[in-house]
């Protein structure tokens, strides 16, 4: 029986495309968000976005891809690394937004974008039927 712990291996395409999606997403939410972007000023908006998303980005492609790379390297088949790996990407993923969620100043920001959609939520029914 072989252990279930690997070294991981991590590549700079993984940096890169953990960056890349990190930056398209934060973007994407500044770009088409303009009532939380309001609320909440558009630097404060573009951190919390950062922080609250970056545990799921980081777990698919740091995480997960150096865990499929050094299982794949160690000689294991195909879908046994896939499978391995998504365990650790599971338990990154896990930890690292409990971590955004109830440590500050992580907690702080992803309050505050709670409570920003909270509140563009609440609005718009109240828009959609004119009573704004």
């Amino acid at each position: 029986m072989s252990t279930f712990a690997v070294d991981p291996i991590f590549t700079q395409l993984q940096v890169i495309a953990f960056a890349g999606l990190l930056v398209f997403g934060l973007i994407a939410q500044v770009a088409f968000s303009p009532r939380r972007r309001e609320l909440m000023g558009v630097a404060k908006f573009a951190l919390a976005t950062a922080v609250v998303s970056t545990p799921g980005i980081a777990g698919v492609t740091l995480v997960r891809g150096a865990y499929r790379a050094g299982y794949l390297e160690e000689g294991r088949g195909f879908l046994e690394a896939n499978l391995r790996s998504i365990v650790w990407m599971g338990g990154f993923i896990f930890l690292s937004q409990l971590a955004v969620r109830f440590l500050p100043p992580m907690s702080w920001l992803s309050r505050d974008l709670a409570n920003a959609g909270r509140a563009v939520w609440g609005a718009r029914p109240n828009r959609w039927m004119g009573r704004a």
